[in-house]
């Protein structure tokens, strides 16, 4: 497998500028994903205008985790409800 090429991509997160090394393929998801943080991160900002930079990128991560959970335990849900399903087809059809 031939190593892909890198390129640097600035990142604007509440005016900050970050730069992060990601390999082209990526580029499009990583913009995204800066946008999608940014805007997170001056939502955050509105509702609580006094916190200093380092103290929003700790909520938005803590926030960001908590998202991904839910949404791992309604994977995980999904999950078992199709194999459910799938279980009771499998009983209908041999009856």
């Amino acid at each position: 497998m031939a190593d892909q090429p890198i390129k640097q991509v600035d990142l604007f997160i509440n005016g900050r500028s970050y730069a992060i090394n990601c390999p082209v393929d990526e580029e499009p998801a990583l913009a995204r994903a800066g946008e999608y943080i940014n805007q997170f991160i001056q939502d955050i900002r509105r509702q609580a205008p006094q916190l200093p930079q380092e103290e929003l990128l700790v909520l938005c991560a803590l926030t960001l985790f908590e998202k991904a959970e839910k949404l791992d335990q309604l994977q995980a849900q999904h999950t078992e409800a199709n194999a459910l399903v799938t279980e009771m087809l499998t009983q209908v059809s041999q009856a």
